[in-house]
């Protein structure tokens, strides 16, 4: 009787153990899952080097370091601060980073050379609220031959002027096109009179508008244009991490829902992060939209900066554009963002 019991209890105790054993199967199934998927906090960071500009074009960078998604999608970020995106693609050249941004005219000029990707939209803003600011009796564009127009060099700002120029019937040289290196000289310089106008934005529009004497005379929208931010990675990175791609485009993605969600948060962080006034930030995101995508609109206005740019000399050309936009990570991540085909 005594051996039976034993035995009995033996077999419990077996099945037991059995169960256990298929449940925590089960669980380290659904973790592998989870790792397969790109979203498991588990998976073994990939270092990845980041270049940004000064400004809010930066904020889902800042924003996915400080709130813990990149470290959640497995990303490593080393992030470097730059005047500009274009600066972001000059370094990503030198090799000094991985990844970079750039309004669609400044990734357009660097793609003559180098191995430069785009994978992702990532930023718009708003053409009306990039105005026109002008001083010393400048009262309209009809107003502006001969006089000193501020211009970001090498910036999305070269197209936008020339575009604004022409738009207004101004020919080459009657205007002049002073290149600055950052939006700080350029309200530097408008501030003490060695520019006449120039294009400002967000907080430096703020402190242009105090400038004595200065006037609102018009803003990207009598282009119209409306400047597209893009993502931009080595292929490089593509090539030797294949899956970095993917997990920045993941933690991207969490990163621009969470600043349309809190912006008064995201100020905080931008002003931690690039000393931006945090409660500008808050009033700027409105007028943003931060969006990991690719529409067939995306590539139409990259095609018709191009050979905008081409026709009138702004940069060199000598390559297909399709050649330098990579679909597959953002095809593999979130299929319902891609709204592309190359093969169109």
């Amino acid at each position: 009787m005594k051996q039976k019991s034993k035995l009995k209890s033996k077999l419990l105790s077996l099945l037991l153990i059995t169960l256990l054993t298929i449940i925590l199967a089960g669980c380290g199934s659904q973790t592998a899952d989870k790792n397969a998927s790109g979203k498991s906090v588990d998976q073994k960071p990939i270092p990845v080097r980041f270049g940004v500009d000064a400004g809010t074009f930066s904020l889902q960078f800042h924003v996915a370091r400080e709130k813990g998604f990149f470290a959640k999608h497995g990303i490593e970020p080393q992030i470097s601060t730059y005047s500009f995106g274009i600066d972001t693609l000059n370094a990503a050249l030198a090799d000094q980073v991985d990844v970079g941004e750039a309004m669609d005219f400044a990734a357009l000029s660097r793609f003559n050379t180098g191995d430069l990707r785009i994978i992702s939209f990532i930023q718009t803003g708003k053409a009306d609220k990039t105005k026109v600011v002008a001083r010393d009796g400048i009262n309209s564009p009809q107003d502006i031959k001969g006089k000193n127009f501020g211009v970001s060099k090498a910036t999305v700002q070269e197209y936008i002027v020339s575009r604004y120029l022409d738009k207004n019937g101004y020919k080459e040289g009657e205007v002049n096109r002073v290149g600055l290196t950052s939006a700080a000289e350029i309200f530097a310089a408008f501030d003490r009179g060695d520019i006449n106008l120039a294009f400002f934005s967000g907080t430096w529009l703020d402190k242009a508008v105090k400038v004595p004497g200065a006037r609102i005379i018009g803003s990207q929208a009598d282009i119209p244009f409306e400047a597209r931010g893009f993502l931009v990675v080595k292929e490089k990175l593509l090539k030797e991490k294949p899956e970095a791609a993917k997990r920045i485009l993941l933690a991207l993605d969490e990163a621009s829902q969470w600043i349309n969600e809190h912006p008064e948060e995201t100020g905080e962080i931008a002003f931690k992060a690039v000393k931006l006034p945090k409660e500008a930030v808050a009033r700027d995101i409105k007028d943003i939209t931060n969006e990991i995508r690719l529409t067939a609109e995306d590539v139409a206005q990259l095609k018709d900066v191009y050979e905008y740019a081409i026709k009138n000399k702004l940069i060199k050309g000598g390559f297909e554009l399709k050649d330098k936009i990579v679909v597959d990570p953002l095809q593999q991540t979130f299929p319902q963002k891609l709204a592309y085909d190359p093969a169109k």
